[in-house]
């Protein structure tokens, strides 16, 4: 019995579309389509699967546009390190110069209030004199060694007057010169002490008290000329009132002993003196200039003293007001 194909009732039986031959090409028009659907996905898929064997460094350095940004952040330069370093060195030595103005400045204000009465010299108090009060810490070794200098000074006059009065008494006949000497010795004994106190000890000790350049030049000044007149008095020139190494000689070539002694004495003390000068001299210089004081500062400082006195501000005003009435 032959197949009859079943129709419903919407069926149309002239429907091209229900064709046999018509519905076969249709059917073999999606089934290649599905099948180029299935070979796209599989395509995209191995695709992506040759990201497998790489890392994800690799994938951001290739792909990732900030990559290289990143790495120079996390890689900082060598130099701009050195340039901070060098920086906050910089910042530090200059932290420890402030502290060490600041206290200098408080050492100075508490000095500036004097602890007690005159002290100096001993036997007859007219002056306030103390290293550990009025000196700061650092600079107190140099001026423990002037004052020491300044002792030596007077004990080197001391010797050198006592020398001189041998030689006088025991009159030797080669010299001529001792009453002369004697005399000159006297007198230095006592002005060169006074003179030496207040031209250069007490010009140092204010110097490195108040650390000015005014006072630093006048120990300059009249301590060279204290280092000269040391090592004139060291030579012993006849009638200059000095126990050197001429009146020395002479005093052993003649014979007389005690006379020669206290010469010899004198004569040490004068050399020692000298070079003892001399190194101080040049350490308060090496000083001076490492301070950073000049001569402008000094003059500076001079002209302001000046204006302060009351003795010079009379002067002027008696020097304007007469060059005043003279154009009248």
């Amino acid at each position: 019995m032959a197949h009859q194909q079943q129709t419903g009732p919407f069926d149309d039986p002239k429907n091209p579309f229900q064709d046999p031959s018509i519905t076969d090409a249709l059917n073999s028009q999606n089934t290649e389509r599905l099948y180029q659907f299935e070979t796209d996905k599989v395509q995209v898929t191995s695709n992506v699967d040759d990201f497998s064997g790489t890392s994800y460094q690799q994938l951001s350095s290739s792909h990732d546009p900030y990559a290289v940004q990143q790495s120079s952040k996390l890689s900082p330069n060598p130099a701009s390190n050195n340039e901070t370093t060098t920086r906050e060195e910089a910042l530090r030595k200059k932290e420890a110069e402030l502290a060490e103005r600041e206290r200098e400045l408080d050492e100075r204000q508490r000095q500036a209030v004097r602890p007690g009465a005159n002290n100096f010299p001993p036997c007859f108090p007219i002056m306030y004199l103390n290293i550990p009060v009025e000196i700061p810490i650092q600079h107190q070794p140099v001026v423990w060694w002037l004052y020491r200098e300044w002792l030596l000074f007077e004990i080197t006059l001391v010797l050198n007057f006592i020398a001189c009065l041998c030689v006088l008494v025991s009159h030797p006949e080669s010299i001529t010169s001792a009453p002369t000497s004697m005399g000159v010795a006297v007198t230095e004994l006592f002005t060169h002490t006074a003179a030496s106190f207040f031209l250069w000890y007490r010009p140092v000790y204010n110097a490195y008290m108040k650390d000015t350049s005014l006072y630093y030049y006048f120990f300059f000044v009249f301590n060279g000329f204290h280092i000269l007149y040391t090592f004139y008095m060291a030579i012993g020139i006849p009638s200059t009132g000095g126990a050197g190494l001429i009146l020395l000689v002479t005093l052993f070539s003649d014979h007389f002993i005690t006379s020669a002694i206290f010469t010899l004495l004198a004569t040490i003390c004068w050399i020692v003196m000298g070079f003892m000068a001399l190194f101080l001299y040049k350490k308060t210089y090496d000083h001076y200039k490492a301070a950073g004081h000049t001569f402008q500062e000094a003059k500076q400082e001079a002209l302001v003293k000046m204006g302060r006195s009351d003795t010079v501000r009379d002067a002027a005003v008696n020097v304007a007001w007469q060059s005043a009435t003279q154009r009248h």
